[in-house]
């Protein structure tokens, strides 16, 4: 379990969270790029502040998370999308 944890002007590029249940997690301008969420429901989790370019991530897990519409485009390989 990881709870109430804020991670701030933080780099967790390359991070690996793997079947974590979470409860007040925050990330504010934090560099996830490439990180990898196996079994991490973010559900709520506010990541629209954050780089999530190359993000690992199940649509189960990123389903809920509050992203900016930029940040749309790195996750369309979820639905299958390929941007030209």
């Amino acid at each position: 379990n990881i709870e109430n944890i804020l991670f701030k002007d933080s780099g967790l590029k390359n991070g690996y969270f793997q079947e974590n249940k979470i409860k007040n997690i925050y990330f504010d301008n934090v560099d996830l790029t490439q990180s990898k969420f196996f079994k991490t429901s973010l559900k709520g989790v506010d990541l629209s502040t954050s780089k999530i370019e190359g993000i690992a991530i199940s649509i189960e897990d990123i389903k809920g998370a509050i992203i900016d519409e930029l940040q749309a485009v790195d996750l369309l390989y979820l639905i299958g999308v390929e941007l030209k």
